[in-house]
């Protein structure tokens, strides 16, 4: 759980970091000044968008900010997008940088689908107890008992 925790109060944390890391390691000290650079001045932003985006939508589920910790496939996810994000800043490799845009992609569509289904449950629930509060007291379902009901009618003198 502390790991879980970790990774849901240092996402945005890691959105300026990472993209940072790979700027500077890969951009200025490796590749040094020339086509390189420039690519990676259109990238890391490009990087910073994405892991904020991903960020905002594993923020926006209830169940992650009830328990303040993200679940275990965002943290398994988190992780290797992470660590891939970690790895291309030390190697250039051209596989490290296809992994770390697919992993992008996936830990988008990963995590706008878990919020769709999770919003999709809630809504669900809220119009089921809409449609039990609305059903008439002698209708199918479970039996409730009448209220009682007292009238005072002010026009009507006390005996």
């Amino acid at each position: 759980m502390s790991y879980r925790r970790l990774l849901y109060l240092g996402q945005f944390v890691a959105a300026v970091v990472l993209p940072t890391w790979v700027l500077v390691s890969r951009g200025i000290l490796a590749d040094g000044v020339g086509w390189e650079l420039l690519v990676y001045l259109f990238a890391c932003p490009a990087l910073f968008l994405s892991m904020v985006v991903v960020g905002a939508l594993i923020n926006a589920r209830v169940s992650v900010r009830s328990i303040r910790a993200v679940s275990w496939r965002d943290a398994s996810l988190l992780t290797v997008w992470y660590l891939a994000i970690v790895a291309y800043g030390l190697w250039a490799f051209q596989a490290l940088a296809v992994a770390v845009v697919l992993l992008s992609i996936a830990a988008f569509w990963v995590s706008a689908w878990t919020l769709f289904r999770e919003t999709r449950a809630r809504f669900r629930g809220i119009v089921a107890d809409f449609e039990r509060a609305a059903q008439p007291p002698g209708a199918a379902g479970p039996t409730v008992e009448p209220r009682r009901i007292i009238v005072i009618n002010p026009d009507e003198k006390p005996r």
